[in-house]
């Protein structure tokens, strides 16, 4: 299964599909691209963001420097699961997802190392949806091949 966070995933996405890959998108529902392999995807939500700024706008108020928030806050939706995910994968997506929306469901739990044998989350550790320090991750978990510079 292949993944991208980039503005433009339409090769990715093209180029699983006709390789027999399965693939999830970004920004957007990528399903009419991978018509067999498109599993699901994660979409921002800009309209109730949007509305909050012009709202804000309108009253005087200054507008944030930075705005987080995911599945809970409304500003992130999955896309429909395409034709390739089976009933209980779908069950067990949408328990995720239930978990995801009350804030429980954790991200990584360690111990956890990374691609360079450094300890990176210490056992009996957790990281959930809105750890700040999920924003600044440097590290490639270990088993991954590459380099974060």
């Amino acid at each position: 299964m292949i993944t991208c966070h980039v503005d433009s995933p339409k090769v990715v996405m093209e180029t699983c599909e006709r390789r027999g890959i399965f693939c999830s998108g970004y920004h957007a529902s990528q399903a009419t691209l991978a018509p067999k392999g498109y599993l699901t995807g994660a979409e921002w939500n800009w309209e109730g963001v949007y509305t909050d700024f012009v709202k804000r706008f309108q009253a005087g108020e200054k507008l944030p420097n930075l705005v987080r928030g995911g599945l809970q806050a409304g500003m992130v939706r999955t896309s429909p699961y395409g034709s390739a995910v089976g009933e209980v994968a779908r069950q067990q997506a949408e328990a995720a997802r239930a978990q995801l929306m009350v804030g429980t469901f954790v991200i990584y739990k360690g111990p956890l190392q990374s691609n360079t044998s450094a300890t990176v989350i210490a056992a009996g550790e957790e990281r959930v949806q809105t750890d700040l320090r999920l924003e600044s991750m440097d590290w490639l978990v270990a088993g991954v091949i590459g380099s974060t510079k």
